[in-house]
């Protein structure tokens, strides 16, 4: 059997690492009878993944802005499949191909679970807004290509089942803890002063993120002298409000409370998380988010948004609050670490929940399964437009 993968638009962040560590787990799975294709940009990882049964196929240098995406698209992409003809595809990166091949999606990009949600929009400037409503648009209407919809959540599954009721079969394909294989070590680049906790907001800079709150939770720690301070990972040349946001925390002097420390390399994930006292996320969307199961993975307490997409994935094993207020934020952190043996139980807990998710292999089998599955069930294989 041929496979088909799209990965043309995971080049970084969560989405990039979805890819990598499915593609790894294919290539361990090792099935004798099949022969991948993987579409791909350079310089992102992909590179060490070329195996006799899987084959790189680069994306065109300068293909990556919208119009380009439209020859990309509507064009390259039809091209290449012809040319290949094989018998599914399996697109990553949320936009289904335009093909009438057999056709797998995984919705990794949140905003179309959540379209109707006023704080996420709220927090949009008008670029923003119109990126977002470009990609939902483009979601909605190139479902028709999709045979099979994956999501990483039983949250996610329900609501685009509710959204897109007359849109394709909806499957689960979750997400998983970080391999540790390949971990370097990685030093904070602050020095931590004996006395205080620190915590990170492990995330690239997004609208939705919501990481403007922590600059009213860093007053209240000032305010009320606590004990924490909150290290970012932020660059700012990822986006123009994480700019504005780092100016902010300087103006408001509050850089020796709000700390940021930059993009960590993926392969000092673990050293990080030995390094740190808890991990806050005050985001308002997620379709899954990794950073939750590394988290509880390697022992490190959780405090995060009351939201479904959380509770889903982290159940009773983190300390929840309103995104929206600073001090329920300041709250659920104090309570945490001044109830240490409870802290150490929900700890426990959560390593014992993360036992319980598929590692990337048997992720890799499930998804898999379902390509297969859809081969199986294409009685006919029509021609790719």
């Amino acid at each position: 059997m041929k496979l088909f993968i799209n990965a043309i638009n995971l080049s970084s962040a969560g989405g990039l690492s979805v890819a990598l560590n499915f593609l790894k787990g294919l290539n361990e799975c090792q099935p004798a009878d099949l022969t991948i294709y993987v579409a791909a940009p350079r310089h992102c990882g992909y590179e060490e993944l070329a195996t006799p049964a899987m084959h790189l196929i680069w994306l065109p240098d300068g293909a990556t802005s919208w119009l380009a995406r439209l020859f990309t698209d509507y064009v390259w992409l039809p091209s290449l499949l012809r040319r290949l003809s094989p018998h599914v595809v399996f697109t990553m990166g949320n936009l289904a191909t335009p093909t009438s091949l057999p056709q797998l999606v995984l919705l990794h990009y949140p905003h179309p679970a959540y379209p109707n949600d006023r704080e996420i929009w709220s927090r949009l400037d008008w670029l923003d807004v119109i990126t977002v409503r470009l990609r939902n648009y483009a979601f909605d209407r190139r479902l028709r290509y999709a045979s099979v919809l994956l999501v990483q959540t039983e949250a996610m599954r329900e609501r685009v089942r509710a959204l897109y009721s007359t849109g394709p079969q909806v499957q689960l394909l979750p997400n998983a803890y970080t391999k540790l294989a390949g971990q370097l070590p990685y030093d904070l680049p602050v020095g931590k002063q004996a006395g205080l906790r620190y915590l990170v907001c492990l995330s690239r800079y997004y609208a939705h993120k919501n990481m403007e709150i922590l600059v009213a939770v860093a007053q209240l720690i000032r305010d009320r002298t606590l004990p924490y301070r909150i290290l970012l990972t932020i660059d700012p040349s990822h986006h123009r409000k994480a700019r504005r946001l780092l100016d902010r925390i300087r103006q408001e002097k509050l850089t020796d409370l709000l700390i940021n420390i930059g993009t960590v390399p993926a392969t000092g994930l673990l050293s990080l998380h030995q390094q740190i006292d808890g991990l806050v996320l005050p985001t308002l969307l997620e379709s899954f988010s990794a950073t939750y199961a590394d988290a509880m993975h390697l022992g490190v307490p959780i405090f995060t948004s009351r939201r479904d997409f959380a509770e889903t994935v982290c159940g009773p094993c983190a300390y929840y609050f309103d995104p929206l207020s600073a001090t329920s934020i300041v709250d659920a952190i104090c309570l945490g670490f001044d109830q240490p043996e409870r802290l150490q139980q929900t700890i426990a807990q959560a390593q014992l929940r993360s036992a319980t998710l598929p590692d990337w292999t048997a992720i890799a089998h499930m998804g898999l399964a379902s390509i297969r599955a859809l081969a199986h069930a294409s009685v006919s294989r029509p021609s790719p437009q």
